[in-house]
């Protein structure tokens, strides 16, 4: 099966470069509007072209109604639980901002207040972005906000660059990620840091790193542990993760409350549960001589049953629901990396018809349920 790869050193170019902008950029204007963006849904799966856009220049107002009003707030009701968020990643003084959209009309969206992040999620009650405090030095935040007023609700100093971040549904726990060593999944040595976090206290109350894990029934540590990517049951009770441990990548099912996880599937990545609770879409790492290819997949935790999606490029993200069938992805808008800037993608989670293009200039969508 003929993947393509991103290329390592283009993505850590890119991510300096973003990281400096972001550290250096002057403070976004709260009511100031985002430019409308065409999402094309029907462009087929194949690698797009450089996209055109402003340069350099604050955006302009395209979207409907009042754009200071629009900023001000997310509507009530089932109008705000039609919404995706997402980290704005144009090419321009605006890369890097929180934005909010429609689920049904994506090609226009607004700036959500001042919040800059380098990944971010929502759910209706709260959200959390993860931006930089001191690049330089390494030093990041964990930003809980709300997500109907954008104003943030306390803030968790972190160390490492962040990489995953989700909300539990119901908005009461967050999880994020973060690399204390390497800039990559794909890199031959790296090390990460996952932490649970109560809202309510904006405060760290456990790091998967203290689990007791458990692998065919008897006890299973070892010294080179990573964790990553928590995606949280729709209960909020319970949550699957990644482990890796020599060599190979474990999904993890694991309990807060009793600070215990379990092994339940292998070569499992960033995995994604299904709003309706029965499946997992995780990217699945192929065996590819002189570079790391992940393959988007879905598992039915029921039968464990793994299904290959249609998406064909090689993807490093934790993947979002957009609905019970349908998932949404980041992919670089040039294939050789040769810009920052990137797109989000939506493709059937039983692996039928064609991926298509749902938002440009963006990653790291959350669906408001």
């Amino acid at each position: 099966m003929r993947m393509n790869p991103l290329p390592p050193k283009s993505l850590a170019a890119w991510m300096t470069f973003a990281l400096a902008l972001l550290g250096t950029a002057a403070p976004a204007t709260a009511n100031q509007p985002a430019p409308a963006h065409n999402a094309h849904s029907e462009v087929p799966s194949q690698p797009p072209p450089a996209l055109p856009g402003p340069q350099g220049k604050a955006a302009t107002a395209t979207a409907a109604g009042s754009p200071a009003a629009a900023a001000a707030r997310v509507p009530a009701g089932n109008e705000a639980r039609r919404r995706v968020f997402f980290r704005y990643d144009g090419v321009d003084d605006n890369i890097g901002r929180l934005a909010v959209t429609s689920v049904d009309h994506p090609d226009q969206f607004q700036f959500a207040g001042n919040l800059r992040c380098i990944v971010a999620y929502a759910t209706a009650q709260s959200g959390i972005c993860m931006g930089v405090e001191q690049a330089i030095l390494g030093i990041y935040s964990a930003t809980l906000f709300d997500p109907a007023t954008f104003k943030p609700l306390g803030k968790i100093s972190v160390q490492g660059l962040p990489s995953r971040a989700r909300m539990a549904p119901g908005g009461q726990l967050a999880a994020f990620t973060v690399f204390t060593s390497g800039h990559g999944y794909g890199s031959a040595n790296f090390s990460t840091r996952t932490a649970l976090i109560d809202v309510s206290r904006a405060a760290i109350i456990a790091e998967l790193e203290s689990f007791a894990v458990s692998k065919d029934g008897k006890p299973f540590k070892n010294k080179d542990f990573n964790f990553w990517g928590v995606s949280f049951t729709p209960d909020a009770r319970t949550f699957y993760a990644t482990l890796s441990s020599e060599g190979q990548y474990y999904l993890i099912h694991g309990d807060p409350s009793a600070l215990t996880a379990t092994v339940v599937h292998s070569n499992v990545e960033c995995p994604s549960i299904s709003p309706d609770g029965r499946r997992i879409a995780y990217k699945k790492r192929l065996a590819t001589p002189g570079m790391t290819v992940w393959e988007l997949h879905s598992l039915d935790l029921a039968s464990g049953r793994e299904t290959s999606l249609a998406e064909r490029r090689s993807v490093d993200d934790q993947l979002e629901w957009l609905d019970n069938d349908t998932v949404l992805y980041t992919v670089a808008a040039v294939p050789d990396g040769a810009s920052p800037s990137t797109n989000v993608w939506r493709t059937a989670a039983d692996g039928t018809g064609s991926p298509r293009l749902y938002l440009r200039n963006a990653s790291a969508p959350s669906v408001v349920r």
